[in-house]
């Protein structure tokens, strides 16, 4: 059985087709995971941005120095006057102090872990 030209250089070029295919297939493969990198880096800064704002906001919203100094100061008032009432709200004071120190290092621990992820996807 005798070949043609036409069919040889039909069956040579779909012997190189699966090359170009599976070559194409890497290709796309590679840039499905480098978008993935960059949205998984892209949500990881949008988190970061949310970290620092809910961290300033908590830092410019009523100091803890701030709640502390006052809490002092109506403990002082307390005692002067023998107000129970100075001492319920000296009290309540220092409740939301500690409060917010623990929701202040909370959100610093998360800063810092979503930070040290950012560094490993990169």
């Amino acid at each position: 059985m005798l070949y043609s030209e036409a069919s040889v250089a039909v069956a040579a070029w779909q012997l190189l087709q699966p090359d170009k295919y599976l070559s194409y297939l890497e290709g796309k493969k590679k840039k499905k995971e480098c978008s993935g990198r960059g949205q998984k880096r892209k949500l990881l800064n949008d988190v970061l941005d949310e970290l620092k704002k809910k961290k300033r906001c908590l830092q410019t919203d009523r100091p803890i120095d701030s709640l502390t100094t006052s809490a002092d100061e109506y403990a002082e008032k307390a005692v002067q006057t023998h107000q129970v009432s100075c001492i319920t709200k000296s009290n309540s004071l220092r409740r939301s102090a500690k409060e917010k120190s623990t929701e202040m290092k909370a959100v610093d621990e998360q800063l810092n872990q979503k930070l040290r992820d950012l560094k490993n996807s990169e």
